[in-house]
Protein backbone atom coordinates (compact mmCIF):
# COMPACT_ATOMS: atom_id res chain seq x y z
CA UNK A 1 0.00 0.00 0.00
CA UNK A 2 1.38 3.44 -0.90
CA UNK A 3 2.23 6.11 1.62
CA UNK A 4 -0.58 8.42 2.59
CA UNK A 5 -0.58 12.20 2.72
CA UNK A 6 0.05 12.54 6.43
CA UNK A 7 2.95 13.92 8.45
CA UNK A 8 6.24 12.16 7.89
CA UNK A 9 5.26 10.43 4.64
CA UNK A 10 7.55 11.25 1.74
CA UNK A 11 8.08 9.79 -1.68
CA UNK A 12 11.85 9.92 -1.22
CA UNK A 13 14.83 12.26 -1.13
CA UNK A 14 14.57 15.49 -3.08
CA UNK A 15 16.19 15.09 -6.52
CA UNK A 16 18.84 17.51 -7.70
CA UNK A 17 17.47 18.46 -11.09
CA UNK A 18 14.79 21.14 -11.28
CA UNK A 19 12.68 19.06 -13.66
CA UNK A 20 12.82 16.13 -11.28
CA UNK A 21 11.67 18.31 -8.39
CA UNK A 22 8.73 19.56 -10.43
CA UNK A 23 7.82 16.01 -11.47
CA UNK A 24 8.04 14.84 -7.86
CA UNK A 25 5.73 17.65 -6.78
CA UNK A 26 3.21 16.63 -9.44
CA UNK A 27 3.47 12.97 -8.40
CA UNK A 28 2.80 13.98 -4.80
CA UNK A 29 -0.11 16.18 -5.84
CA UNK A 30 -1.67 13.35 -7.85
CA UNK A 31 -1.40 10.98 -4.88
CA UNK A 32 -2.81 13.47 -2.38
CA UNK A 33 -5.65 14.60 -4.62
CA UNK A 34 -6.61 11.02 -5.43
CA UNK A 35 -6.78 10.23 -1.72
CA UNK A 36 -9.40 12.92 -1.21
CA UNK A 37 -7.51 16.17 -1.15
CA UNK A 38 -9.49 18.17 -3.70
CA UNK A 39 -11.49 19.76 -0.89
CA UNK A 40 -8.66 19.97 1.66
CA UNK A 41 -7.59 23.41 2.86
CA UNK A 42 -4.13 22.10 3.79
CA UNK A 43 -3.27 20.55 0.46
CA UNK A 44 -0.04 22.48 -0.13
CA UNK A 45 1.39 21.26 3.17
CA UNK A 46 0.37 17.69 2.34
CA UNK A 47 1.96 17.89 -1.11
CA UNK A 48 5.18 19.32 0.32
CA UNK A 49 5.41 16.53 2.90
CA UNK A 50 4.66 13.87 0.32
CA UNK A 51 7.23 15.24 -2.13
CA UNK A 52 9.86 15.70 0.57
CA UNK A 53 10.33 19.41 -0.07
CA UNK A 54 9.94 22.58 1.96
CA UNK A 55 7.09 25.00 1.35
CA UNK A 56 9.46 27.59 -0.24
CA UNK A 57 10.76 24.88 -2.58
CA UNK A 58 7.20 23.86 -3.39
CA UNK A 59 6.30 27.44 -4.35
CA UNK A 60 9.52 27.84 -6.35
CA UNK A 61 9.12 24.72 -8.48
CA UNK A 62 5.38 24.08 -8.32
CA UNK A 63 3.73 27.44 -7.78
CA UNK A 64 0.32 27.92 -6.23
CA UNK A 65 -2.14 25.10 -5.73
CA UNK A 66 -4.07 26.17 -8.83
CA UNK A 67 -0.85 26.18 -10.86
CA UNK A 68 0.05 22.72 -9.58
CA UNK A 69 -3.42 21.43 -10.49
CA UNK A 70 -3.20 22.95 -13.97
CA UNK A 71 0.26 21.46 -14.58
CA UNK A 72 -0.98 18.10 -13.32
CA UNK A 73 -4.01 18.16 -15.61
CA UNK A 74 -1.78 19.04 -18.56
CA UNK A 75 0.64 16.22 -17.74
CA UNK A 76 -2.07 13.61 -17.28
CA UNK A 77 -3.93 14.63 -20.44
CA UNK A 78 -0.71 14.55 -22.48
CA UNK A 79 0.15 11.09 -21.15
CA UNK A 80 -3.40 9.87 -21.81
CA UNK A 81 -3.35 11.07 -25.40
CA UNK A 82 0.18 9.78 -25.98
CA UNK A 83 -1.09 6.27 -25.21
CA UNK A 84 -3.52 6.61 -28.09
CA UNK A 85 -0.95 7.74 -30.68
CA UNK A 86 0.27 4.21 -31.58
CA UNK A 87 -3.35 3.13 -32.01
CA UNK A 88 -4.09 6.14 -34.20
CA UNK A 89 -0.93 5.45 -36.19
CA UNK A 90 -2.22 1.93 -36.91
CA UNK A 91 -5.55 3.33 -38.10
CA UNK A 92 -7.75 1.59 -40.65
CA UNK A 93 -10.75 3.25 -42.23
CA UNK A 94 -13.47 0.95 -40.93
CA UNK A 95 -16.09 0.95 -38.19
CA UNK A 96 -14.40 -1.83 -36.22
CA UNK A 97 -11.14 0.06 -35.89
CA UNK A 98 -12.85 3.33 -34.95
CA UNK A 99 -14.95 1.52 -32.34
CA UNK A 100 -11.87 -0.10 -30.81
CA UNK A 101 -10.07 3.26 -30.64
CA UNK A 102 -13.03 4.97 -28.99
CA UNK A 103 -13.52 2.09 -26.56
CA UNK A 104 -9.86 2.32 -25.54
CA UNK A 105 -10.08 6.07 -24.91
CA UNK A 106 -13.36 5.83 -23.00
CA UNK A 107 -12.16 2.92 -20.89
CA UNK A 108 -8.90 4.61 -19.96
CA UNK A 109 -10.67 7.83 -18.99
CA UNK A 110 -13.32 6.07 -16.89
CA UNK A 111 -10.63 4.13 -15.04
CA UNK A 112 -8.27 7.07 -14.44
CA UNK A 113 -7.87 7.40 -10.64
CA UNK A 114 -7.27 11.15 -10.60
CA UNK A 115 -10.22 11.89 -12.86
CA UNK A 116 -12.46 9.61 -10.79
CA UNK A 117 -11.36 11.37 -7.60
CA UNK A 118 -12.00 14.80 -9.11
CA UNK A 119 -15.50 13.80 -10.20
CA UNK A 120 -16.11 12.42 -6.72
CA UNK A 121 -14.87 15.50 -4.85
CA UNK A 122 -15.26 18.51 -7.15
CA UNK A 123 -17.59 17.64 -10.04
CA UNK A 124 -18.35 21.33 -10.54
CA UNK A 125 -14.69 21.88 -11.47
CA UNK A 126 -14.31 18.86 -13.76
CA UNK A 127 -17.56 18.49 -15.67
CA UNK A 128 -17.32 21.80 -17.57
CA UNK A 129 -14.21 20.44 -19.35
CA UNK A 130 -16.45 17.72 -20.78
CA UNK A 131 -19.45 19.95 -21.54
CA UNK A 132 -19.49 23.75 -21.83
CA UNK A 133 -15.67 23.96 -22.06
CA UNK A 134 -15.28 20.88 -24.22
CA UNK A 135 -13.89 23.04 -27.03
CA UNK A 136 -10.67 23.46 -25.01
CA UNK A 137 -10.39 19.71 -24.49
CA UNK A 138 -11.08 19.08 -28.19
CA UNK A 139 -8.40 21.62 -29.14
CA UNK A 140 -5.82 19.81 -27.00
CA UNK A 141 -6.73 16.46 -28.54
CA UNK A 142 -6.60 17.93 -32.04
CA UNK A 143 -3.15 19.44 -31.47
CA UNK A 144 -1.74 15.99 -30.68
CA UNK A 145 -3.75 13.74 -32.98
CA UNK A 146 -4.13 15.85 -36.13
CA UNK A 147 -0.50 15.52 -37.33
CA UNK A 148 -0.67 11.73 -36.98
CA UNK A 149 -3.95 11.49 -38.90
CA UNK A 150 -2.78 13.94 -41.58
CA UNK A 151 0.40 11.93 -42.14
CA UNK A 152 -1.67 8.81 -42.76
CA UNK A 153 -3.80 10.74 -45.25
CA UNK A 154 -0.67 11.97 -47.02
CA UNK A 155 0.56 8.37 -47.30
CA UNK A 156 -2.77 7.31 -48.81
CA UNK A 157 -3.68 5.13 -45.83
CA UNK A 158 -6.81 7.16 -45.01
CA UNK A 159 -9.19 9.06 -47.32
CA UNK A 160 -8.83 12.86 -47.53
CA UNK A 161 -11.24 13.69 -44.73
CA UNK A 162 -11.59 16.97 -42.84
CA UNK A 163 -9.16 16.14 -40.02
CA UNK A 164 -10.27 18.73 -37.43
CA UNK A 165 -13.93 17.82 -37.98
CA UNK A 166 -13.20 14.10 -37.69
CA UNK A 167 -11.26 14.52 -34.44
CA UNK A 168 -13.91 16.88 -33.08
CA UNK A 169 -16.71 14.36 -33.64
CA UNK A 170 -14.79 11.38 -32.27
CA UNK A 171 -13.59 13.33 -29.23
CA UNK A 172 -17.12 14.42 -28.39
CA UNK A 173 -18.30 10.80 -28.57
CA UNK A 174 -15.60 9.91 -26.04
CA UNK A 175 -16.49 12.83 -23.76
CA UNK A 176 -20.17 11.92 -23.84
CA UNK A 177 -19.51 8.39 -22.57
CA UNK A 178 -16.81 9.03 -19.97
CA UNK A 179 -19.28 9.74 -17.17
CA UNK A 180 -22.70 8.73 -18.46
CA UNK A 181 -23.95 5.33 -19.57
CA UNK A 182 -26.20 5.33 -22.60
CA UNK A 183 -29.45 3.40 -22.35
CA UNK A 184 -28.11 0.86 -24.82
CA UNK A 185 -24.66 0.18 -23.37
CA UNK A 186 -22.77 -0.60 -20.18
CA UNK A 187 -19.69 1.57 -20.65
CA UNK A 188 -17.86 -0.34 -17.91
CA UNK A 189 -18.12 -3.57 -19.92
CA UNK A 190 -15.42 -3.41 -22.65
CA UNK A 191 -17.16 -5.87 -24.97
CA UNK A 192 -20.55 -4.21 -24.61
CA UNK A 193 -18.95 -0.82 -25.18
CA UNK A 194 -17.21 -2.03 -28.36
CA UNK A 195 -20.46 -3.57 -29.61
CA UNK A 196 -22.30 -0.29 -29.07
CA UNK A 197 -19.58 1.78 -30.73
CA UNK A 198 -19.33 -0.56 -33.73
CA UNK A 199 -23.07 -0.16 -34.21
CA UNK A 200 -22.92 3.63 -33.93
CA UNK A 201 -19.92 4.09 -36.22
CA UNK A 202 -21.31 1.51 -38.65
CA UNK A 203 -24.27 3.79 -39.32
CA UNK A 204 -21.94 6.19 -41.14
CA UNK A 205 -21.21 3.63 -43.86
CA UNK A 206 -24.94 3.27 -44.49
CA UNK A 207 -25.59 6.97 -45.02
CA UNK A 208 -26.41 7.88 -48.64
CA UNK A 209 -24.01 10.04 -50.59
CA UNK A 210 -25.08 13.24 -52.33
CA UNK A 211 -25.90 11.30 -55.48
CA UNK A 212 -28.28 9.06 -53.54
CA UNK A 213 -25.90 6.11 -53.40
CA UNK A 214 -23.98 4.79 -50.45
CA UNK A 215 -21.27 7.00 -49.07
CA UNK A 216 -17.85 6.04 -50.44
CA UNK A 217 -15.68 4.03 -48.07
CA UNK A 218 -11.93 3.63 -48.21
CA UNK A 219 -10.60 0.11 -48.25
CA UNK A 220 -8.89 -1.12 -45.10
CA UNK A 221 -5.14 -1.44 -45.34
Amino acid sequence: MGARCGPGHRIGPMPRQDGDIHARILDAAAACLTEGGFTSNRMLSAIARRAGVSRPTLYKYGGTLDEIKEALIERELTAYLAEAVPIIDAARWDAGYVADLLAFLIGRARAHPLLSAAVRDVPEMVLPWFTVRADITVARVTALAAPVVQEKIDRGELPPVDVPALIDVLTRIVLSLVFVNSAGVDADDPEDLRRYLRTVTGFVALLPGRDGGAAPAASAR
